[in-house]
């Protein structure tokens, strides 16, 4: 992946296209759930909701499917606490209480090597299928037009006081599936959107919003859907 806050991925080359919910360093789970559906990895794709690491101890083995060519993933709030605890003991300090005393365990040099491989990962992966064009987002999205969204992404994490940036809420927003009645509405200009962050009991969709993390450390399942 480039590097980009916004990926584009034409799936057309693609036989079948799955969508997969937050890994958390669940590696075996997730390839014994891919030989369930006869993942084939040679022409099949997957997309991941971020958070590949913490809690679960297959970290390094899920940071290596970044090598493999079918898979793809937006960058979760897991990722971004790697990227910011060189600068931010306050982050380091909360991300070594949420699942990543791991990260602190390796050696500088591995540290370094992570979060540079993390930089490169996108906050916002758009799908072009066919038919349907599909957004990927780690956390939420408050801004109810797709191409507003990535305009106000590609402005980066800025500091404006009483305005969260799209940025920030793509990493670490719960708006829209806490409070859905009452603010939020169909995002127009794209057909559906996967999201992950928030653990819910089974695949649930708000308006065009699909919440697929299920809680894999916790549960020992992953929710993968088939998009294509």
């Amino acid at each position: 992946m480039s590097g980009s806050l916004i990926y584009t991925i034409n799936a057309d080359h693609a036989n079948r296209v799955y969508m997969v919910g937050d890994l958390h360093g669940c590696h075996s789970l997730l390839i014994q759930e891919l030989q369930k559906i006869h993942f084939d990895f040679q022409i099949d794709v997957l997309i991941c909701t971020g958070d590949l690491v913490d809690r679960g101890e297959e970290n390094l083995a899920c940071i290596s499917l970044l090598d493999q060519p079918w898979f793809y993933t937006v960058r979760g709030n897991h990722e971004e606490m790697c990227i910011k605890s060189p600068h931010d003991p306050k982050i380091k300090d909360i991300h070594a209480r949420n699942g990543g005393e791991w990260f602190y365990q390796l050696s500088q040099t591995q540290r370094l090597e992570i979060i540079e491989r993390f930089k490169q990962l996108p906050l916002v992966i758009e799908v072009q299928l066919e038919y349907k064009k599909i957004g990927v987002v780690h956390a939420d999205i408050d801004i109810h037009n797709w191409n507003a969204f990535k305009q106000d992404i590609s402005q980066g994490d800025y500091n404006i006081p009483g305005v969260t940036s799209a940025y920030s809420n793509a990493l670490w927003g719960r708006g829209r599936i806490r409070n859905h009645s009452e603010h939020y509405d169909t995002v127009e200009n794209i057909d559906e959107i996967y999201l992950g962050h928030t653990i819910v009991k089974e695949h649930t969709k708000i308006d065009n919003c699909h919440y697929i993390d299920v809680g894999s450390f916790f549960i020992k399942k992953l929710c993968i859907v088939k998009i294509q």
